[in-house]
């Protein structure tokens, strides 16, 4: 069975787990009345993605999926 997990704010910290769930292979729903949560997300994703990956040394996870 996937991961799932629900994120309630997609400011820095909510942004933040909402990375670290995905690139761990979580399937994330974001729930945030913002209208730019979503490109706020993706500016905090888009540095996870070059960030995450040097941190360990083994490989992610397939990404999950992300939903609003």
């Amino acid at each position: 069975m996937k991961k799932q997990a629900a994120i309630i704010g997609g400011g820095v910290i909510g942004g933040g787990w909402a990375a670290r769930f995905l690139l761990n292979g979580w399937d994330v729903r974001v729930f945030d009345p913002d209208p730019e949560a979503e490109r706020k997300i993706g500016e905090v994703l888009a540095n996870a993605r070059r960030s995450l990956p040097g941190l360990g040394n083994m490989a992610l996870p397939e990404e999950g999926r992300l939903s609003f």
